[in-house]
């Protein structure tokens, strides 16, 4: 990866956040998801409300740089000494794993917006590059390789993790690893170009165009599917839903019925999927990406997350090289016939080159022949004029021959041997002619016989890594029938995925502050630095619904000392320091090393309003503390059918929706304007994890200006439909 510096790009959050108002923010942002356009090198979707404008997706990874130049990176990987026990074999690896923290900047560099922008305009004179699209949230998988048990090498998931977005440059991602994780990676930097690669899947938020769609599901069907029956306690990576969803379409439990374009019905099944799966799950602790624990540990009857998304990665790169083996054997037979079709073609151009040149020799014996004929004609009208001259009397003629007799005779005989040469020279063009048709029919036949040459087919991309976000059910099962009609804009999340590597980081391999091996068994020096995280959360989204949150830590420590430390987290020092607090405590007479590992933490959350969530004191011994908010982001769409509320005068629907965030009522309040046929939309807000309950209410703006409410009411539902007026 080269060395860019931090001045040589221009991210995407430094122009999405950096400067209140002069950029819209995530939630201003309508765009079109199924209208992307291609320009230079970035991909552009365009606005819903004006086509002229386009905002482009920062899908350029890279290790972000400090003001010299060097990537902020870094790599500790530390071991425990295990001892075996007397009736175990002996022990020949210790305990340990790895810790990786990074800077990454999500930007592209000035060079191709210009280009971008220059290819837009070529193709759209009038559209114009309004910055970039917001993510709204995002995670990211660590992949390497690794050889197996037969000596083959396969891609490994070796963590996963929150990609949060900053209102900085730069968004900070730190995975603990696994023994077996930390291993691959250190011995993956000692190349030039390590196999390693960081992948990301961000999730920005749009509307997809009306289609002529509809969908019905059966909740009861869906929740008895073998992958479903163990329900709540059971997380679920998202590409094993979409793998239940192929098999319930199947047996019609969820049913699509499209009219028109079968070109269009990925994209209809894409959204039937989410639209369903938004309803049955959410992230897991609210952000989607598990910790450690949930990543290793194995339940009942179920392998680790990490084992399941790589088996899911091995299933999906089988399944592409099982169909791009049968493309293989379809091109292998498409060639073969290719190649026969080609000799035909030949033999074909073979024959029409022959009537080619008998056409050619025929012609010439006809332009020939008409000369010759003319050459007769010529002769028969000197010969027909010397005969009509007078014969000289010999006795006047003396000495002297007499040429009228002569020259009478010589023209009559020039025209009897043109005839024959115009009469020999027709006949010749005749037979000409007759082989120059013969070889027509033969080429005609020949050109008809030869078959055409197909193209050969192109062979599918390997996915690079199973879909990573992890989602756990919803405590509220959903009941009855699930219907949408598509024929609307149709708010809904979209996954973007792309992939970089890690780049040729082995000038930093002898130095510690990049690289770093630790054995936790050396008392002396032994000291531990714990990373305190927000997880699930940008800085948007921290400064919208929180104050703040206070993280206390106490270590008790063998010798009865206790060390404690404590970091405040606001949306100030949220950028700046990367989302990434220290924590700090050392070596006190600890001779038990896993006791050494355990340290309390407590959080305090300050919400907006005055209101505090203390929660309990919790052990833990991972080196990263995650700071999961108390209150989870929760989405509830508004949704109604357009044509029903135009029918009853409905010009606008204003809904008010209340919910509670920390003993505070709070509300959110979205406008649909029905005469342009905007009558879905999705709001967000934050709710206990234990609670579904919330409050709305609708008033209707009818034509006239006269308008309808409906009382306040609670409900647990993921979607308020508007078109359900009341009586007038």
């Amino acid at each position: 990866m080269k060395r860019i510096r931090a001045m040589a790009v221009l991210p995407v959050l430094l122009l999405a956040l950096a400067v209140l108002g002069s950029v819209r923010s995530a939630s201003a942002q309508q765009i079109l998801i199924d209208k992307p356009v291609k320009a230079g090198e970035l991909n552009l979707f365009p606005d819903l409300n004006n086509e002229n404008n386009y905002y482009y997706v920062a899908d350029k990874v890279r290790l972000a740089t400090d003001a010299s130049g060097t990537p902020q990176f870094s790599f500790l990987r530390y071991v425990e000494n295990v001892r075996s026990g007397a009736d175990q074999p002996e022990a020949r690896e210790g305990e340990g794993g790895g810790i990786v923290h990074a800077l990454v900047t999500l930007g592209v560099t000035p060079e191709q917006l210009d280009a971008a922008r220059r290819e837009l305009q070529r193709l759209k004179p009038a559209a114009t590059i309004q910055g970039p699209v917001v993510f709204k949230s995002g995670r990211f998988g660590l992949v390497s390789s690794f050889a197996d048990t037969k000596g083959n090498l396969t891609k490994q998931v070796v963590g996963l993790g929150s990609a949060p977005l900053l209102d900085g440059e730069k968004a900070a991602i730190s995975i603990q690893l696994t023994k077996l994780g930390a291993k691959i990676l250190w011995e993956s930097f000692n190349t030039a170009a390590p196999d390693v690669s960081f992948h990301f899947e961000m999730d920005m938020s749009g509307f997809r165009s009306p289609k002529r769609a509809t969908i019905d599901a059966d909740w009861s069907k869906i929740y008895e599917h073998k992958a479903f029956g163990a329900g709540v306690a059971t997380n679920f990576l998202a590409a094993e839903v979409k793998s239940a969803y192929d098999e319930l379409r199947t047996s019609n439990a969820i049913k699509i019925t499209q009219v028109g374009e079968d070109d269009k019905m990925n994209e209809v099944i894409t959204s039937t999927y989410k639209l369903l799966q938004d309803r049955m799950f959410e992230p897991l602790g609210g952000t989607g990406t598990p910790d450690l624990n949930s990543l290793t540990n194995v339940g009942q009857g179920q392998a680790s997350l990490l084992d399941r998304a790589t088996t899911r990665l091995k299933e999906s790169q089988a399944a592409v090289e099982a169909q791009n083996a049968r493309i293989r054997a379809e091109n292998k037979e498409t060639q073969a016939a290719n190649d026969k079709a080609r000799v035909e073609q030949a033999k074909g151009a073979g024959v029409r080159s022959k009537w080619e040149q008998a056409d050619l020799a025929a012609s010439k014996a006809e332009s020939d022949a008409a000369i010759a004929v003319r050459k007769a004609e010529v002769a028969e009208r000197r010969a027909a004029d010397a005969a009509k001259w007078k014969p000289v009397d010999p006795k006047d003629a003396g000495d002297e021959i007499d040429m009228t007799k002569i020259s009478q005779e010589d023209y009559a005989k020039s025209a009897k041997d043109a005839r024959a040469a115009a009469t020999a020279a027709q006949t010749e063009a005749k037979r000409l002619r007759a082989e120059a048709d013969k070889s027509q029919g033969e080429a005609a036949v020949a050109t008809a016989a030869a078959p055409e040459t197909k193209a050969l087919k192109e062979e599918e991309s390997a996915p690079k890594l199973s879909v990573i976000a992890t989602l756990e059910m919803k405590k509220v099962k959903q009941t009855g029938t699930f219907h949408m009609d598509l024929n609307k804009y149709t708010p809904e999340n979209m996954t973007l995925a792309f992939s970089e590597n890690i780049g040729d980081l082995r000038r930093l391999k002898g130095d510690a502050s990049h690289f770093r091996e630790v054995n936790l068994d050396d008392p002396l020096f032994k000291q531990r630095e714990l990373v305190a995280m927000v997880d699930g959360m940008n800085a948007q989204d921290f400064g919208q619904f929180i104050n703040f949150v206070d993280v206390q830590m106490r270590k008790k420590h063998a010798s009865g000392e206790e060390t404690p430390d404590e970091v405040r987290v606001d949306r100030n020092n949220f950028n700046k320091e990367g989302n990434a607090f220290k924590l700090l405590y050392g070596w006190k007479g600890d001779n038990d090393r896993s006791k050494w590992m355990e340290y309390d933490v407590q959080t305090t959350w300050s919400f907006f309003g005055g209101k505090s969530v203390v929660e309990p004191w919790r052990t833990l011994t991972s080196g990263t503390v995650p700071l999961v908010p108390p209150y989870r982001r929760r989405t509830v769409m508004l949704d109604g059918n357009a044509e029903e509320m135009q029918q009853a005068g409905v010009r606008a629907v204003t809904v008010k929706l209340f919910y509670d965030l920390a003993g505070v009522e709070q509300s959110k309040q979205v406008t649909l304007n029905v005469a342009k046929g905007q009558v879905a939309e999705k709001v967000e807000m934050l709710t206990p994890p234990d609670s579904q309950s919330y409050a709305f209410e609708i008033n209707w703006q009818l034509k006239g200006n006269r308008s309808l409410s409906a009382p306040r009411q609670k409900s647990v539902s993921d979607i308020v439909y508007v078109d359900e007026l009341p009586a007038q």
